[in-house]
């Protein structure tokens, strides 16, 4: 995605708190986008007005928000860029840094896809099965792994796995990775329904 050639702001404690806040991410999306009411926040949000109204006056007040119209209503935005230091976050290690970001929302990713499973059928287990590179778990039924669901054309993967590769062969999947989502990202429709992606490549085994 394309950055915008904007000075970056410096953050404090209290704004680290806040920018670093998962569930204000969809605050700050609209927020960075454009400026906006507190009636057209609660409308993206599906929130009431006072929610609004709430969220703006503590953004502003942390000065991560500011007014930029009142003709009849205020209107808000926030800077689009941020450097958002890890010794002014309230985390001890990187690693309680890294995690405070990844787990809240790998635990909404779980959750999604277990509404689409629920859809599917209500009866699901784990099969813990030897294979190629050793055992490996895999969500299914009572007649086996639910290969079919997750290779099939159902828009849904769900899948932690090993594989073997050399450093050259680990660069190259990680640019075809990145080619794929920049190639989305950039016919992204605004009215088509929003899917979620985690993407993550690392050294070493998480079994």
């Amino acid at each position: 995605m394309s950055k915008l050639n904007t000075a970056p702001r410096l953050a404090d404690a209290e704004q680290a708190r806040l920018l670093l806040d998962v569930t204000l991410r969809p605050v700050f999306s609209l927020l960075m986008t454009g400026p906006s009411s507190a009636q057209q926040l609660a409308e993206s949000l599906d929130v009431d007005i006072q929610r609004a109204y709430y969220l703006l006056r503590k953004l502003e007040r942390a000065d991560i928000a500011e007014v930029v119209s009142e003709h009849r209503r205020k209107r808000y935005r926030v800077a689009p860029r941020w450097f958002i230091p890890y010794e002014v976050t309230r985390s001890e290690t990187l690693h309680a840094f890294l995690a405070d970001q990844i787990m809240p929302r790998m635990e909404r990713f779980v959750a999604l896809g277990v509404e689409v499973l629920q859809r599917q059928q209500p009866d699901w287990g784990a099969w813990l099965e030897l294979g190629p590179l050793g055992s490996s778990l895999s969500i299914g039924d009572a007649a086996g792994a639910a290969h079919d669901l997750f290779t099939g054309v159902e828009p849904l993967i769900l899948n932690i796995g090993d594989i073997r590769l050399t450093r050259a062969d680990a660069e190259n999947l990680k640019r075809r990775l990145s080619a794929v989502i920049d190639a989305l990202e950039e016919q992204n429709s605004p009215e088509a329904d929003q899917y979620s992606f985690a993407l993550m490549l690392v050294r070493g085994g998480v079994g």
